[in-house]
């Protein structure tokens, strides 16, 4: 059996939750998984912010500067993808630095995200693009378009779209390719923010993400 026929299956798959009552829309064979989260919201609860001073009101009363009161925002993600693949497709998978970066984004995208345009490379199935989504202004989802990737971005964006605040779009996009289509460079000349949560460990890999 040559490498390119032996069956990979991401380590989280034991560990996240299947859900039965979401059913795949792309292939009978693809499974959902559900991806609870919860986030802290900053609502300030005085128009003066945190750092005031000393302030007065029209009687000479002293006005209280409160601090922010933290709120959480909880919601769900579902997304649509492979249980197993070759090795060319595991980009069909969910994998654990795909939720390490969408945890972290949960954390600080409302800061570091916030009117920005940002690219994910080797989006996957998308999941870390849907995240930023939450809290950029544009997203840029790219991938590889081999084995149905960019169809199952797509579809996991449409299944999520109530979470999505940004602009969202797919596109193919090949790191070892020489040049780029008109429209993925007019795409990205506004970007602001590159995100990668997985990709390659391997020189010629590396070399041509730098490229990119």
């Amino acid at each position: 059996m040559s490498s390119d026929e032996y069956q990979i299956t991401s380590e989280i798959h034991q560990e996240i939750n299947r859900d039965s009552t979401e059913k795949p829309s792309l292939a009978t064979e693809n499974v959902v998984s559900r991806f609870p989260f919860k986030y802290a919201l900053n609502i300030e609860s005085s128009e003066c912010g945190t750092n005031c001073g000393v302030m007065m009101d029209e009687d000479g009363d002293l006005i209280v500067c409160r601090k922010p009161v933290l709120m959480q925002k909880e919601g769900i993600i579902a997304i649509e993808h492979s249980y197993s693949t070759t090795l060319d497709l595991v980009g069909r998978q969910i994998w654990r630095g795909a939720l390490l970066l969408g945890d972290f984004l949960l954390h600080y995208g409302s800061s570091l995200l916030q009117d920005h345009t940002v690219l994910e490379l080797g989006s996957g199935v998308g999941f870390t693009s849907i995240v930023a989504a939450m809290f950029a202004s544009e997203v840029i989802c790219t991938d590889i378009d081999v084995g149905g990737i960019l169809e199952l971005i797509r579809a996991n964006a449409a299944r999520n779209y109530k979470l999505l605040k940004a602009n969202f779009t797919v596109l193919g996009l090949d790191f070892y390719a020489h040049g780029w289509c008109p429209n993925v460079e007019a795409k990205l000349t506004n970007v602001t923010v590159v995100l990668v949560a997985d990709g390659e460990e391997n020189k010629s890999s590396e070399i041509s993400f730098v490229n990119t």
